[in-house]
């Protein structure tokens, strides 16, 4: 038996500069019918910054939808056709005012698939040197943090970061070091 619905129609509910949300009917494999909410934002770069002496640059801003502060990795909305790479190069510049000489794909993941089609990339920037400035795009206001991956890492561990690309950054780069 086959799992796949069949979109019948679809009503874009809403169209705004950052998400499209809209209701599908769809037909069940049992033929039945049923109706879906679907949000299509534009995907992301999550970037894990860290430097050899493992410092970890990460960035603290207020989130409205959630009504408070978060520390999370960098990241940044992949500008239409823009390479992922070329995105986490510019975020880093941008947001915690660093040049990458090297960026490496770790992951990528649907930030909720139960109704949204959003995908984020997380990437590795290493090899970071400071660049003479950092521009913050049109009403984004946040802090730079600095802190050595273990502390960060056990942040994540105690509930403390409650962003989930940064939570995922985290694990696997833990991970990956602990296989090396």
């Amino acid at each position: 038996m086959s799992l796949e619905e069949k979109v019948l129609r679809t009503h874009v509910v809403f169209q705004g500069q950052y998400l499209r949300t809209e209701v599908q009917t769809v037909l069940l494999p049992d033929g039945k019918q049923a109706t879906r909410e679907i949000v299509s934002p534009p995907d992301a770069v999550g970037i894990l910054a860290i430097e050899q002496s493992s410092k970890v640059y990460l960035v603290r801003q207020y989130r409205p939808a959630i009504k408070k502060a978060t520390i999370e990795i960098p990241a940044g909305i992949i500008d239409g056709d823009e390479d992922p790479l070329q995105t986490a190069d510019r975020e880093c510049r941008e947001e915690i005012g660093m040049k990458p000489g090297h960026l490496k794909p770790l992951c990528s993941f649907y930030h909720s698939v139960g109704f949204s089609t959003g995908k984020i990339l997380i990437v590795l920037a290493d090899k970071l040197t400071p660049v003479a400035h950092s521009h913050h795009e049109p009403g984004e206001f946040l802090e730079v943090v600095t802190m050595a991956f273990e502390e960060f890492y056990q942040m994540v561990l105690s509930g403390q970061v409650v962003d989930s690309k940064s939570i995922i950054a985290a694990l696997w780069y833990r991970q990956l070091s602990q296989m090396r």
